[in-house]
């Protein structure tokens, strides 16, 4: 009598690529998608890979909770602590501090280092100054070091990989602010 030869069993990272894609449009919400990366290499390359629609956003409460439609229970990232976060921009949470202030994707713990928003620069570092229109005298200020209070936080944009817009209010006054990752100042553009 032959005996059976035990069939070795499959691995989740033999899925084909196209099979993974079709699973992955079946998976709207954000944290659906994170656990579907989070099987295996293979699949967070083809998470990477694939072109699905956005998924559905996440609701983030300032006390570090986290709903994730179409579910109704709430949820909290494990080992971290993301409560007194001060605005959300995509998957990125913004905290502030004193010395700058800093962006954290709870998901891939991924972080972006961006300077203080009291820390601005009136003319960009490259600006002709030279020529005023109208004959005027070029500005004499660069550099405004808000050194009284921080200016406040209403938005924060992630335009590019290079390029973060922040709306903030001071003093009564809007402005736009822009700065690349890891600069040491924001910019005014307004």
């Amino acid at each position: 009598m032959a005996t059976k030869l035990p069939c070795p069993t499959p691995s989740w990272s033999d899925i084909p690529l196209e099979l993974a894609g079709l699973v992955l449009h079946l998976l709207p919400a954000y944290a659906d998608r994170a656990r579907f990366s989070a099987v295996c290499p293979q699949w967070r390359a083809a998470a990477r890979q694939l072109t699905v629609p956005p998924p559905v956003p996440l609701l983030a409460l300032p006390d570090g909770t986290f709903y994730s439609l179409p579910y109704t229970e709430p949820f909290r990232f494990t080992g971290c602590g993301f409560a007194g976060f001060k605005s959300a921009c995509g998957s990125w949470l913004v905290f502030l501090r004193d010395d700058g202030c800093f962006l954290i994707n709870p998901f891939s713990r991924a972080t972006v280092t961006l300077p203080a928003l009291s820390s601005v620069r009136l003319n960009p570092p490259d600006a002709d100054v030279s020529h005023v229109p109208g004959g005027g005298d070029p500005p004499r200020l660069t550099w405004l070091h808000i050194k009284d209070k921080n200016p406040q936080l209403s938005k924060l944009m992630l335009c590019s990989q290079n390029l973060i817009v922040a709306f903030v209010n001071h003093q009564g006054f809007g402005q736009i602010l822009v700065c690349e990752p890891g600069a040491s100042s924001w910019s005014v553009r307004a």
